[in-house]
């Protein structure tokens, strides 16, 4: 059967016009979920897309058409063939299985147009993506619930104020009269399933990915800020000089952020003034900072042990592992701070990692049933779709994937 033949096939099914044999046809095709014509394997990626585009827009416009013209709470006739009791449900697990998310898989970055909204049907079995979610450890060790807290100021740490404002956790510090402050720390952390915007007492703004903290002082003092931090933070620095006598020119403040890797050797960033990312996650086999603007020196936690220092510019990415530290001239920058946008952004990524992706955002876990799958995945995806409309989208690499309450069970497809 050709692509246009099993075009028009679909285009009357969802009008009621097969017969019993075709509709058995396509029962069987959408139970399969996939494509085996020889035709289907000969398009490239670009011809997928469009047709797969074209057909979600006939099956989005037939759906739109039959809502206008019977009405959302019309009842159905019990005598309707079964193909026209369900047509609606069905087309709408077609657009969910071969829509826009599909298209917007296939086409190159450069060739995309943002695809159209679709809201998948409701399943029992699913995960909801992540929210603006934190808890706030003070320094006498109170914890404070972010996401259940009204906006306004939350607690003063060492003359400091700390505030909610809308979804940004603010530290404001007021006059001292000459008095040194004392040194107080906080820490914030963000849950599976959480991320954060944070503002430091000099105007840095930090983001927290989930599952990941940062430690921190409320004010910062001296010639020196220090910073520490677990998971996947992105950092833009605000410059800060000291006051210097007059006739000497002023002196910059470096950041330093320390990684911290329990178990496992960790890294130090000395900024000037930049924006950076670090990922430092315990189940990924590397950290990794990736430098967007300025200038940042990253250097392992024990020099000795794996070498020097390497001095980073911007679209370079700096990868610690347990061999070293080596330095990658060009790499995606977009795609390493996606997240703080809230967009998978995946470049020829492997299956596993994705997973992890997925795993940290919906609060889920990771279970394979048959070994782990091989292939990577290329591709766009907003980080506000469920569960079940991401995994759609990725069974579509030949990897089968079941939602079991809290896991992700993951099965390659049997050829």
């Amino acid at each position: 059967m050709s692509i246009s033949q099993i075009k028009s096939l679909l285009d009357r099914y969802i009008a009621g016009n097969v017969t019993s044999q075709e509709q058995q046809l396509v029962e069987q095709w959408l139970e399969e979920n996939s494509q085996h014509n020889t035709e289907w394997k000969l398009m490239n990626n670009k011809d997928k897309a469009i047709w797969l585009l074209q057909l979600y827009r006939d099956i989005n416009n037939s759906i739109t058409g039959k809502e206008a013209k019977e009405g959302n709470d019309i009842p159905m006739d019990p005598l309707l063939p079964w193909y026209k009791k369900f047509w609606l449900p069905v087309a709408a697990m077609l657009i969910v299985s071969i829509g826009a998310g599909v298209y917007y898989f296939l086409l190159p970055r450069q060739e995309r147009t943002v695809p159209v909204s679709v809201t998948a049907p409701k399943l029992e079995n699913d995960a909801l993506p992540g929210t603006n979610r934190a808890i706030l450890t003070l320094d006498n060790g109170k914890t404070i619930l972010l996401d259940d807290s009204q906006d306004g100021v939350l607690a003063k740490q060492g003359g400091t104020a700390v505030s909610k404002q809308g979804e940004n956790l603010m530290y404001n510090a007021k006059g001292s009269n000459g008095k040194p402050a004392p040194v107080v720390f906080n820490t914030l952390t963000t849950p599976r399933g959480g991320q954060y915007k944070l503002v430091l007492s000099d105007g840095s703004k930090v983001w927290l990915n989930a599952s990941s903290s940062v430690r921190y002082p409320v004010l910062f003092a001296g010639d020196k800020r220090e910073v520490e931090i677990t998971g996947e933070v992105y950092f833009e620095i605000s410059h800060l000089s000291a006051k210097t006598l007059k006739g000497e020119a002023a002196k910059r403040i470096p950041f330093t952020v320390k990684v911290n890797m329990p178990g496992r050797e960790g890294a130090v960033v000395e900024v000037l003034g930049t924006h950076f990312n670090i990922n430092a996650y315990d189940d990924e086999d590397a950290v990794s900072t990736t430098l967007l603007e300025g200038s940042i020196k990253v250097s392992p936690s024990q020099q000795k042990l794996l070498g020097g220092a390497v001095v980073m510019k911007p679209g370079e990415q700096a990868r610690l592992n347990r061999k070293g530290l080596q330095l990658v001239k060009e790499v995606n920058t977009e795609e390493a701070v996606a997240w703080k946008n809230r967009l998978f952004m995946m470049s020829g990524t492997p299956i596993p990692a994705v997973l992890r992706q997925l795993a940290r955002w919906y609060d889920v876990d990771i279970v394979y049933g048959n070994g782990i799958p091989e292939g990577h995945i290329t591709g766009d995806m907003p980080m506000d779709m469920n569960l079940s409309e991401v995994l759609k989208v990725m069974e579509l690499s030949g990897v089968h994937f079941k939602i079991d309450n809290k896991k992700i069970i993951v099965n390659p497809q049997k050829r």
